[in-house]
C-alpha cells in the first residue's frame, strides 16, 4: 500500500480531499490529513510518507516552506502542490524544488486521483528497481571471493588494461596490501606425471590437493591469498615474507608429499613491492619450477638459486616469454620459426655471456616449448622417441652453430608431427561447430561466442572455418537458417514473422532481406511459388 498525506488549511476542502475518494480501494493506506506545514512535519516525524499533497497558502508554515524543510530533512517522497493562486512565482518555486506535479484550484477529485495513481506506479517501479539492485549487490557480496581471485589472476597474467588499481583495491578490501612486499609461490602436481590416471581420479586428487593446501595455510603467520588457476596447482601470494618463508615452504612440501603420495613441485619467485610486478614474481616461480626437468620432483626451486650474476642474463632469460617462436608455434607458422631461431642465436652471440649461461637459456627455451606443446594438446611422448633427451643434447653442444643446428632439427620434428595433428584437430573442431550450428541455428549464435567456447581467437576460427568448409561462418549459419525457413514455408501454416523467430531472426524485415539474398525471392513469393 502507498501512504498519503494531504495538507490543506481549509477544513472543508481537506475533508473533501480525504472523504470524496475511497483511497484504500486504489491502494492508498494510511491516509493522513494536516492543516498546515507544522502539523504535516509532526506527522512526517512519526514515519515515512510516500506521497504528500500540499496547499501553498497556509498559516504558520506555508507549502513552499514545508517542501523546503522536507528537502532539508531528506525525506524521500513524491510531492504534489495545489494552489488557488495562479501566480507565476509559485509554479516557478515548485519547479525549483523538483515537485512531481502542480494543480490549480478548483480541480476535480478525479484529476487528483489520476496524478496520484501515476505517481504510485512510479513509486512501485522505483521500489522494484531498488529491490533488484539490492539483490545484485547481495550477489556481488556473496561472490566477492571470486572477484578477488579474478583480480589476482589478471595481475598474475599481466592483464592490466583498463584496470583502475586504486579503485579495485579499495572495492575488494585490499588497499592495506598495496605497498606490502610479497613473493609468489607456485605449488603443483605436474599433470605430465599423472599418466595412467583417469579423469575421475584426477579431479578427486585435485579436490584433495586444494583441501590440503587450505589446511597448510590455515595456520600460516603470513597474510596470503591463494589462486587456483590450473588443476592441481595453487598460486600463493605471501605478503610481508621474511627469511623464515623458505623453511616453511620446505615444510609444506614434506607435508603435501606425505598426505597426497604424489610428486610435488614448488617454485618460489622473487620478492617485489607494487602489484604491477606480481606477474614477474609469478613468472619467476614458474621458471624455477621448470627445473624439475633437470633435477626431478619433490623439491623446492627458488629463482634466487637459479639466477646467475651475468648482467645480461636477466634480460635474455625473461625475453624468452615474449619470443616469437611460441606465437609461431601456436599458429603453426613453422617456416617462420627458422627465422626466429636465427634471431635468437644472433642475440645470444652478441650477448658475451659464458657458454654455461647460454646453455641454460637454451634449455629454458626447450622447457617453455614443451609447456606450449602441452597447452596445445600435443603429446610429446608421441612426438619424440623415449630415448630422446633435448636438454642433454643442448648441454652437449660445443658452439652456437651446433645449438642452432640442433634447434632447427628439433622444431622441424615438431612441425612434422603438429602438421598432421593439426589437420585432424582442426577438422574435428570445425565439425563440432557445424554440428552446433545445425542443431542450434535458432539460438543467438555468434563467431565470438564459438571462439570463447573452443578457446581460440575469433580471427583464427573464421579463417579455419572458411578453409575447411569453403564458406565463412556467417554465410553457413545464414544458409542453415534459410534452409529450415524454406521447409517451414512449404510445409507449415506459420506466419512469416513466426518462421523468422523460429529460425533465429528477431526482426522479420531483416529475415526477409537475408532470405531474398540466399533464395532470390521473398519468403512470401517463395510460399506462393511452392503452393
Amino acid at each position: 500500500m502507498t501512504s498519503l498525506l494531504l495538507v490543506e488549511d481549509e477544513e472543508a476542502i481537506k475533508q473533501k480531499l480525504m472523504g470524496n475518494t475511497q483511497w484504500a480501494e486504489y491502494g492508498f493506506d494510511p491516509v493522513f490529513g494536516a492543516c498546515n506545514g507544522v502539523e504535516a512535519l509532526a506527522i512526517l516525524e512519526q514515519g515515512a510518507i510516500d506521497i504528500m499533497v500540499t496547499d501553498v497558502q497556509m498559516p504558520k508554515m506555508n507549502g513552499i516552506e514545508l517542501i523546503k524543510e522536507v528537502k532539508k530533512r531528506n525525506y524521500q517522497m513524491k510531492i504534489i502542490v495545489i494552489s488557488g493562486f495562479a501566480e507565476f512565482e509559485y509554479a516557478q518555486e515548485s519547479i525549483k524544488l523538483n515537485v512531481a506535479d502542480y494543480l490549480l484550484k478548483p480541480f476535480a477529485s478525479r484529476r487528483l486521483l489520476e496524478i496520484l495513481l501515476r505517481l504510485k506506479k512510479q513509486i512501485e517501479q522505483e521500489q522494484a528497481e531498488k529491490c533488484e539492485l539490492e539483490k545484485l549487490r547481495e550477489n556481488l557480496r556473496k561472490n566477492i571471493q571470486a572477484l578477488r581471485e579474478k583480480f589476482f589472476m589478471n595481475l598474475l597474467n599481466h592483464n592490466l588494461a583498463n584496470m583502475d588499481m586504486v579503485a579495485e583495491l579499495q572495492f575488494l578490501g585490499f588497499e592495506h596490501l598495496a605497498e606490502m612486499p610479497y613473493q609468489v609461490v607456485v605449488v603443483e602436481i605436474p599433470e605430465g606425471l599423472l599418466r595412467g590416471t583417469n579423469e575421475e581420479e584426477k579431479y578427486l586428487l585435485n579436490f584433495q590437493f586444494s583441501e590440503e593446501v587450505k589446511q597448510l595455510l590455515a595456520g600460516s603467520p603470513y597474510n596470503h591469498f591463494v589462486v587456483n588457476q590450473m588443476r592441481n596447482q595453487a598460486i600463493i601470494i605471501f605478503f610481508a615474507p621474511d627469511q623464515d618463508l623458505a623453511v616453511r615452504v620446505e615444510e609444506y612440501l614434506a607435508k603435501l608429499q606425505l598426505a597426497l603420495k604424489q610428486p610435488i613441485i614448488i617454485g618460489v619467485g622473487g620478492q617485489y613491492r607494487g602489484f604491477q610486478d606480481l606477474a614477474v614474481s609469478y613468472r619467476e616461480a614458474r621458471v624455477a619450477s621448470q627445473y624439475r626437468y633437470i633435477h626431478g620432483a619433490n623439491r623446492v626451486f627458488a629463482i634466487s638459486d637459479v639466477n646467475l650474476d651475468n648482467p645480461y642474463y636477466h634480460k635474455y632469460f625473461y625475453s624468452l616469454y615474449q619470443n616469437r617462436i611460441f606465437d609461431d608455434l601456436r599458429v603453426g607458422a613453422h617456416p617462420a620459426i627458422h627465422e626466429d631461431i636465427k634471431s635468437f642465436i644472433a642475440e645470444m652471440r652478441s650477448s658475451d655471456m659464458p657458454p654455461e649461461s647460454l646453455r641454460i637459456i637454451a634449455s629454458n627455451l626447450i622447457l617453455l616449448t614443451f609447456t606450449t606443446l602441452n597447452e596445445l594438446g600435443y603429446s610429446t611422448g608421441e612426438m619424440f622417441e623415449t630415448s630422446f633427451s633435448p636438454l642433454k643434447e643442448v648441454a652437449c653442444t660445443e658452439s652456437l652453430d651446433e645449438l642452432e643446428n640442433f634447434l632447427n632439427n628439433f622444431y622441424e620434428q615438431i612441425n612434422q608431427y603438429a602438421s598432421q595433428k593439426r589437420l585432424s584437430l582442426n577438422q574435428n573442431l570445425v565439425d563440432k561447430i557445424r554440428r552446433h550450428i545445425d542443431e542450434n541455428y535458432a539460438d543467438d549464435i555468434t563467431l565470438s561466442d564459438m571462439a570463447i567456447q573452443y578457446k581460440i581467437s575469433p580471427g583464427y576460427l573464421s579463417l579455419l572455418f572458411t578453409e575447411r568448409t569453403g564458406r565463412n561462418f556467417i554465410d553457413y549459419l545464414t544458409e542453415r537458417r534459410i534452409k529450415k525457413a524454406q521447409e517451414l514455408l512449404k510445409h507449415s501454416d506459420m506466419k512469416i514473422y513466426e518462421i523468422a523467430g523460429a529460425v533465429g531472426y528477431n526482426d522479420s524485415y531483416y529475415f526477409s532481406n537475408c532470405f531474398k539474398k540466399v533464395v532470390g525471392t521473398t519468403p512470401r513469393e517463395f510460399r506462393e511459388q511452392n503452393n
